[in-house]
């Protein structure tokens, strides 16, 4: 019975990796999308939201019926309890993710922006590796520099809406696309934050 209860938190850490990976192919189909323009790589990412959310509300029912039949103690039940909250996490990103692709498909991005943007998936990509390995590793030190990579996306965010403002008073965009710019901006700015979510959880393990 207890080699079978390790074998099922083994495969909730599994679980927990592969969504992550999913997450970075995310990343890597926006990244796809700057480099051929290709629209089909944006629709993939919106896709891939349910997918995401319907193996994070897996891994939610998973961790209730380990808590349910098992009654953890000490580490194990902190796993259980953060992996609930990752889970949770996971889902807001897919959401974030997708809602980016849908105004990146509306909103043509000209060379600066495209920048911001290549800049957030690099940071946002190297959080994503590291915060999930610190989080299946229990490694404190990982996830406290996941945690601090976070500020990049921060100083991202305020020199993207800055351009945008700049832009904005030039009359090269109207108010209409300066909002929906913003949104998009700070729908990057909030995956740092879950990012950084993610290794501040491994640090309650």
């Amino acid at each position: 019975m207890r080699n079978r209860y390790n074998n099922d938190l083994n495969s909730l850490k599994e679980m927990d990796k592969e969504l992550m990976e999913l997450i970075i192919l995310c990343y890597d189909k926006i990244d796809l999308y700057l480099e051929n323009n290709n629209n089909r790589n944006l629709k993939e990412v919106i896709d891939l939201d349910n997918d995401i959310t319907m193996n994070a509300s897996e891994i939610e029912r998973f961790c209730f019926e380990l808590l349910a039949l098992q009654q953890p103690v000490a580490s194990d039940l902190r796993f259980l309890q953060m992996s609930i909250k990752l889970a949770s996490t996971y889902k807001r990103m897919a959401s974030h993710l997708s809602q980016a692709s849908n105004i990146m498909l509306e909103y043509k991005l000209d060379d600066k922006e495209e920048d911001f943007i290549k800049r957030f998936l690099a940071n946002q990509k190297k959080m994503a590796k590291d915060s999930i390995t610190s989080f299946v590793t229990i490694d404190n030190d990982l996830a406290l520099k996941s945690i601090e990579d976070d500020e990049v996306n921060n100083h991202l965010f305020v020199e993207a809406i800055n351009y945008i403002a700049e832009l904005n008073k030039q009359n090269s965009i109207d108010a209409i696309e300066l909002s929906e710019k913003v949104l998009l901006y700070k729908y990057f700015e909030r995956l740092g934050d879950r990012l950084a979510r993610v290794g501040d959880l491994a640090t309650r393990l």
